[in-house]
């Protein structure tokens, strides 16, 4: 049953765009030994962990497919993506970056614009603007348009052949032609399927390799054969036979001694073998063994210190793009409170409550 009183925070977390909120933890001490930040003993001294540039050009030594799912609307997350963008080693082992805050249908003026064409501002902004998951999240948070300019800018200085090519994931939706809820749930549904094809023929097909930028629920691994068999992630290694390394973000009280942007490998520690469910606010993975899921936790602070990147609520006072919005929320039935984009809310991310596994236990 549809709830007209859903709110868009509320709305992200039922498609799942907010998993891995909760977070999740190991033993570490901050210490750095050449480079490397090590565990203390109590979290098993051979586990060495890295920060995030780090760990993702070590993956692509033994992997072309690196995934790193985040919780959506994150500053932090947005903050670390940065660094690790303008990482001058990154073009040396990156080909392609695939996202999921983008629509293929715009793949054209996606790559017209990371090679350094002009294109007006409000040509590219329906790039993110008009995903499937438009009205619930338009895109509008700074850390997305930030991205792509980024991304532009990094290409800049480097010779054609060795430009970063960012791949939009989300399927070719066309608002213009939608007119009901069946339309719209014709593309949700292929949502992954269509990320899984695009990396098969725009990147291993040509021998490229890929940094995945999606939603932590997407890039999880299948915990066991035929579960999460319609995720991205498990997509791609059935149908392929290719592992992806997948970094998930996360947090937890035992991880205040850590520094931020730290991953912490999930084999060799005790995260491969915890409760999956009780740090990622997902009571579908209770009982799921963390290291099954992933290979390595990303750690950006603690859940009162995180914040939002929030869009300006001037950007809703153009009467265009507003009446555009409401009209694709009639389509979905009214369900997102749309007057939350034309009021300042909130900077500190919102916590969900802890995970409770062992009240999901035998439901």
């Amino acid at each position: 049953m549809r709830d007209p009183r859903l709110t868009r925070r509320r709305f992200l977390a039922l498609t799942g765009a907010s998993t891995a909120a909760g977070g999740l933890s190991t033993t570490s001490s901050a210490g750095r030994a050449g480079g490397l930040l090590t565990t203390s003993s109590a979290g098993r001294a051979d586990a060495a962990t890295r920060d995030l540039n780090q760990a993702v050009l070590a993956a692509f030594e033994r992997h072309r497919l690196v995934a790193i799912g985040e919780s959506h609307g994150q500053q932090e997350h947005g903050d670390a993506q940065q660094m690790l963008l303008a990482d001058p080693r990154l073009p040396q082992v990156v080909d392609d970056i695939v996202v999921e805050f983008g629509n293929a249908l715009y793949q054209p003026i996606v790559d017209r614009f990371v090679a350094g064409a002009a294109v007006d501002d409000q040509v590219l902004r329906q790039v993110w603007r008009n995903t499937t998951q438009s009205p619930g999240a338009t895109g509008d948070q700074p850390i997305r348009e930030q991205f792509f300019r980024t991304v532009r800018a990094v290409n800049w200085t480097l010779p054609a052949e060795r430009r970063i090519r960012v791949l939009l994931g989300d399927p070719p939706i066309d608002w213009s032609r939608i007119t009901t809820q069946d339309q719209v749930d014709a593309f949700l549904a292929q949502r992954d399927a269509h990320m899984a094809s695009v990396v098969k023929r725009e990147v291993l097909a040509k021998k490229r390799r890929a940094l995945i930028c999606y939603g932590s629920g997407h890039v999880m691994h299948s915990p066991e054969p035929g579960q999460n068999a319609d995720h991205g992630v498990p997509l791609i290694e059935e149908q392929t036979g290719r592992h992806v390394y997948v970094i998930v973000a996360g947090s937890h009280p035992r991880l205040v001694t850590c520094p931020r942007r730290a991953v912490i490998p999930c084999s060799g520690t005790w995260l491969e073998s915890t409760d999956a469910g009780q740090f990622m606010d997902a009571p579908r993975l209770c009982g799921v063994p963390l290291g099954k899921l992933a290979d390595a936790v990303l750690y950006l602070g603690q859940l009162t210190d995180l914040t939002q990147s929030l869009w300006n609520p001037a950007i809703f006072l153009d009467p265009v793009y507003w009446a555009e919005l409401q009209r694709r929320d009639a389509i979905n039935g009214n369900l997102i409170d749309l007057e939350q984009y034309r009021q300042q809310q909130p900077i500190a991310l919102p916590a969900p409550p802890p995970g409770s596994c062992a009240a999901n236990r035998g439901h």
